[in-house]
């Protein structure tokens, strides 16, 4: 388990990435606002605030009505990560993303904290009883663990490239497979650089576009690969991948096929684990096909979620 979690924050640091605490909506600072999305006409009601916490704050948006969906970014880009998901989901389904404690706009935390205390918190403070969670990589790890500890509270899961407490890794994966990735002390600029033209499993070759918004998502947002704190992030004693078993929810498993080896078996764990989930590899994508491969991305998500009974 620490080999595990070391590696966790390694990922949170450098690649892409209980008690509950008490909260009331007073805890709550949001205010709405008028987005235009990009390629439409209409415009997107945007509630958008931070969440108070003890000993930090959560940054939020909220947009659209329906079923309610929270999405969780992973562990190198924030919640923009899901700028083309946002507005178009929102047309049929409530839809939350945030910023995890060091990314975006949410501060940096300077004591210990639970990541599933901050979701709890999240969907406590904006009154969600339950909800289908999308995450990306580490975040699939954090929406897996929600899932086992809060089963009431998950509607079904998204995961997006993801991770499984429990599963070791590879020294490939964790050295990239020796490709020269800076170190956690190397200048920011190093870091963006590295991932937006050197690391060959982010991005699939011919994702120019893609790497072109994943390299101004970094640059405007420095202290994603400056330090995020995940150091000082409590996770759950007892793994994930043996309690599997235990998840009841529909889960879709989405995994672009160029991502990187120990990527694909991590995912083909949580397939044989989780009865019933479905795994779909997407072509001309990496570890972010909801940048890469937009449209198709969201015809996929979208129809496994509009067909859930």
């Amino acid at each position: 388990m620490k080999r595990l979690f070391a590696i966790v924050q390694l990922i949170a640091l450098i690649a892409f990435t209980g008690s509950i605490l008490a909260g009331e909506p007073s805890n709550l600072d949001s205010q709405q606002e008028t987005k235009r999305p990009a390629g439409n006409a209409e415009k997107l009601a945007v509630e958008s605030g931070f969440i108070q916490l003890d000993g930090g704050k959560i940054f939020y948006e909220a947009a659209g009505q329906g079923p309610v969906i929270v999405m969780i970014h992973d562990g190198l880009l924030h919640r923009e990560t899901w700028n083309a998901q946002f507005s178009v989901f929102a047309k049929q389904h409530r839809v939350i993303r945030w910023d995890r404690r060091g990314y975006g706009r949410s501060p940096a935390p300077t004591l210990p904290f639970s990541q599933l205390d901050d979701l709890f918190e999240v969907m406590k403070a904006l009154n969600l009883e339950r909800a289908a969670l999308v995450a990306c990589s580490a975040g699939g790890m954090l929406a897996i663990h929600f899932a086992l500890d809060h089963p009431q509270m998950v509607s079904a899961l998204v995961l997006v490239g993801p991770i499984v407490s429990g599963l070791d890794f590879s020294d490939h994966f964790a050295a990239r497979g020796n490709r020269g990735m800076p170190a956690n002390n190397a200048p920011v600029e190093q870091k963006i650089e590295y991932w937006t033209s050197k690391d060959p499993w982010i991005m699939a070759p011919d994702s120019t576009a893609a790497r072109q918004k994943l390299k101004a998502l970094m640059s405007a947002n420095p202290q994603n690969l400056a330090g995020t704190g995940q150091q000082l992030a409590r996770w759950p004693d007892q793994p994930a991948l043996p309690r599997l078993s235990q998840i009841k929810v529909p889960t879709l498993l989405v995994v672009g096929e160029s991502d990187i080896p120990d990527v694909h078996a991590h995912v083909g764990a949580i397939q044989a684990g989780i009865a019933g989930s479905e795994r779909i590899v997407l072509n001309h994508s990496g570890h972010l096909p909801h940048l890469e491969v937009p449209d198709l991305f969201n015809e996929v998500v979208l129809g496994f979620l509009n067909n859930i009974k």
